[in-house]
């Protein structure tokens, strides 16, 4: 894009510039001044290390421990060093899907059912066949694994031996990740609904069912979803009853992070968003200039979208100022995996391009204050403004189809602004002998 030069610009357009607010609702440029506040504590950031796979990565690598997992496109799995990049091991599998990994095992499904991976040395623990293909990405937490099948069954296994704690026939397909948050599965629906089960029966807990198919489902004391019908939620943890919803200009995209103050996701409409995770009111939102594949990641301080680019920018979560760009060689393929660093405190985050490339950045040696991204005059001069057909505003009524969850169980585990700590319970092995016998 050509830069127009500062001089060159009428005054009166130059005085409106810089003139000190921005209409509430308003996009801001990431080209403001920077900010008063401290420095971030994760800038500035350090290339560790880049390696090459030794194809593409056919879907978007996993972590455990001080390990990455990549499935690749020629039906191989390689395994990297998070410490210096360096290749591990390889083994000859085909993976399906979106892989899986936790504790000392990688887990994928492949043509012939699942596989579980040691870490250290790509040895089969064990394998499990399945009677049909995975329709939604593996799940692993504390133990426990959970894989979504294109014939409507969800399986609840030990991810450690492999045995099948509980199956459950759904009447509808899940393409989208589930989530375990205490003792309860949260799962959403192709046709528009949440389901809550209990974690270690699969029992069913309640319902809710939203104006279109839910994303990933974030829980963080209450229910963070966006779904298809342009409308990000925030839902009641207890029953599903709505406690906000906002209307966007396309789908959401993928698992929303959040904050102590916001909440972040991505839309369709090529947008970041910040709203109040309290009230659902809009903080911030800005333009993207690629596509999103997936939704926003939290650097320590910092908020990240990946998406069909070769620049990653790193905006602070107050106002959303890209604060630091990260570049690579080719167009990242996945969102950004962020890990715990294994040389110090903090974050490890680590690109993946198409081409194969692997990049790792972490904290170098700091903090400093942030310097925003430098942007175009043009940009500086003409923010782009909201959207004429309305997208982006608050709406708080109800789905179309439903006022309140339909509870089938219980009644919850207590008011939904409450943060969930609670830890999973540990899967029982269904290879255990019973007590006393």
């Amino acid at each position: 894009m050509t830069r127009i030069p500062v001089g060159g610009v009428p005054a009166v357009l130059l005085a409106l510039c810089l003139a000190p607010g921005a209409a509430a609702g308003q996009i801001r440029s990431a080209t403001s001044d920077p900010p008063a506040g401290p420095a971030s504590t994760w800038l500035p950031v350090v290339s560790r290390w880049t390696a090459t796979l030794p194809a593409p990565a056919a879907a978007s690598p996993v972590a455990a421990g001080d390990r990455l997992f990549a499935p690749l496109f020629d039906g191989r799995i390689a395994a990297v060093s998070l410490v210096d990049g360096s290749e591990l091991w390889q083994v000859e599998r085909t993976v399906v899907g979106e892989p899986a990994a936790g504790a000392d095992l990688f887990h994928a499904a492949t043509p012939e059912g699942l596989l579980a991976l040691d870490a250290e040395t790509g040895d089969v623990r064990w394998e499990a066949a399945l009677e049909a293909t995975v329709s939604a990405p593996l799940l692993w937490t504390a133990g426990w694994l959970v894989a979504a099948l294109e014939n409507h069954e969800l399986l609840a296994l030990n991810a450690g031996t492999g045995g099948t704690v509980w199956r459950r026939a759904l009447d509808a397909g899940v393409s989208a990740r589930p989530t375990i948050a205490g003792d309860r599965l949260y799962v959403p629906l192709d046709d528009g609904r949440i389901t809550v089960l209990e974690l270690l029966t699969g029992a069913a807990i309640w319902e809710r069912r939203l104006g279109g198919a839910p994303q990933e489902i974030l829980v963080a004391g209450d229910i963070f979803v966006g779904a298809s019908d342009n409308h990000f939620y925030r839902l009641s943890r207890r029953d599903g009853a709505l406690r906000w919803r906002w209307r966007t200009g396309g789908d959401i995209v993928g698992l929303p992070a959040v904050d102590e103050d916001n909440v972040y996701f991505s839309s369709l409409d090529n947008t970041l968003w910040a709203l109040d995770r309290s009230h659902g009111g809009q903080r911030w939102r800005e333009l993207l200039p690629a596509r999103p594949t997936a939704g926003p990641r939290l650097a320590e301080d910092l908020v990240m979208q990946g998406g069909l680019s070769v620049d990653l920018d790193l905006r602070g979560p107050a106002g959303g100022v890209a604060f630091h760009r990260l570049q690579v060689s080719a167009e990242l393929a996945y969102a950004p995996l962020a890990v715990a660093d294994p040389l110090g405190e903090g974050l490890l985050v680590v690109l993946v391009t198409a081409s194969g490339e692997l990049q790792a950045v972490g904290r170098g040696s700091g903090p400093v204050r942030l310097d925003p991204a430098a942007t175009t005059a043009w940009e500086k001069l003409f923010p782009a403004a909201d959207d004429e057909d309305g997208a982006g505003g608050e709406d708080a009524g109800a789905p179309p189809d439903e006022e309140a969850g339909a509870a089938v169980g219980d009644e919850g585990d207590g008011p939904g602004d409450e943060e969930d700590e609670a830890t999973a319970p540990t899967p029982p092995d269904p290879n255990d002998e019973p007590a006393g016998s």
